[in-house]
């Protein structure tokens, strides 16, 4: 896998997760890079209205889903 995966790559890996809501930590342990490997692709995703913040948790963590 590339080591800063495309927002394509982040919105596959938030699918096979198969969970509601993820965390960027989340996605990068289901494509095997590092958390700030997939800031690139995961703010791409964004942008483009593929994810949505949901809410941050009480540790400041972040929490997204697949838009609808």
């Amino acid at each position: 896998m590339a080591q800063s995966p495309t927002a394509d790559q982040v919105v596959d890996a938030a699918k096979e997760l198969e969970q509601e809501e993820f965390t960027r930590g989340d996605i990068a342990g289901q494509i095997g890079v590092e958390k700030s490997d997939v800031k690139s692709g995961f703010n791409q995703a964004k942008k483009s209205g593929l994810i949505e913040k949901t809410r941050d948790d009480e540790n400041n963590t972040g929490h997204f889903k697949l838009a609808d």
